[in-house]
């Protein structure tokens, strides 16, 4: 049990101003550490799994790797393997602690083996100093994509997508969409000169199964990706419009279009929506709102499994 002391200052104004100090000692029960299991599944990639603990809120201690659990992966409930953890895969997390900037220095648990669509996934970690955690997961199938580019506006690149969607289950989809050009002009000095981007772009949208927003320019919806559901046509033919804004690059200067169609399992996008849900609310303060949990799907731990059928759709090779 850690014991907490807060100093409250409270300040009358009248015609003079006097402070008044009362000190309150919390008691703070310890909270034990679990493990944290994140990892997401897709359907062109190998398994890669991130193990770290858990710490108290109070605590000045930061997450670290855990590189010695146990980590069992299970296919449609048969056990396929155990995940190795990868020495030679160090990646640095950041995080704002006690007022500075650290890193958290983290190692990947892998395994040579690409999940499948339509298939559902378990992934169990085991640990002598921590309660032992599984999550599960399902992987959705195909989704049978037609789309139609227009190129009537100079200014923008009109996308339209259409598909069936699945009348025996909720279903779950996301957007991305992004693209490389370059750009090529003659300086004042008549020197060829050659500028390149790559990465996403921000796509318009009025369709009414997006997250709305304040209109501007004639749209409710913009963002470089929206996550959705079948809620307003569960089971029905569904036809998107997006309008990508060239920024000053037509069409005819982009290598590369691709949009990214992606298929999720209910947890994915109870994760998604509570993660934007908790970056839009901020911190919790004396001016800032309640705190929006981010959806687990981990027992006995924290972290999420989530799981994606991605389908890349090349507008222009």
């Amino acid at each position: 049990m850690k014991k907490i002391s807060f100093i409250i200052v409270i300040i009358f104004f009248n015609y003079s101003c006097e402070n008044m100090e009362t000190v309150v000692d919390l008691e703070i029960p310890d909270t034990q550490s679990v493990l944290v299991l994140n990892t997401t599944l897709e359907t062109d990639k190998p398994v890669q799994v991130l193990i770290s603990n858990s710490v108290n809120s109070f605590s000045q201690s930061l997450p670290m790797c855990i590189a010695d659990a146990e980590l069992l992966f299970y296919e449609n409930d048969d056990f396929i393997d155990t995940l190795k953890l990868n020495s030679d895969s160090l990646i640095n997390y950041y995080v704002y602690s006690n007022g500075n900037i650290d890193s958290i220095p983290m190692n990947f648990y892998e395994l040579d083996y690409t999940p499948q669509k339509d298939t559902y996934y378990k992934i169990e970690a085991k640990h002598s100093n921590y309660p032992s955690v599984f999550a599960r997961t399902y992987i959705p199938n195909d989704v049978d994509i037609e789309y139609e580019i227009d190129l009537s506006n100079e200014d923008l690149i009109g996308l339209e997508l259409s598909f069936d969607d699945n009348v025996s289950q909720d279903n779950y989809y996301r957007l991305k969409l992004y693209s490389s050009c370059s750009k090529e002009w003659e300086n004042e000095e008549g020197e060829l000169e050659i500028y390149y981007w790559d990465g996403f772009v921000e796509m318009l949208s009025n369709d009414p199964s997006f997250p709305s927003g304040i209109p501007w320019e004639g749209y409710t919806f913009s963002g470089s990706q929206v996550v959705f559901s079948d809620a307003l046509f569960n089971g029905m033919h569904k036809d998107i419009r997006i309008d990508i804004e060239s920024g000053g690059y037509s069409y005819g200067d982009c290598d590369t279009v691709r949009v990214q169609f992606s298929v999720f399992s209910s947890d994915t996008y109870l994760y998604y929506n509570s993660l934007e849900e908790h970056r839009e609310n901020g911190p919790a303060s004396i001016f800032g709102g309640e705190v929006v949990p981010v959806y687990s799907n981990i027992e006995n731990g924290l972290g999420s499994i989530i799981s994606i059928n991605a389908q890349e759709i090349q507008i222009k090779p």
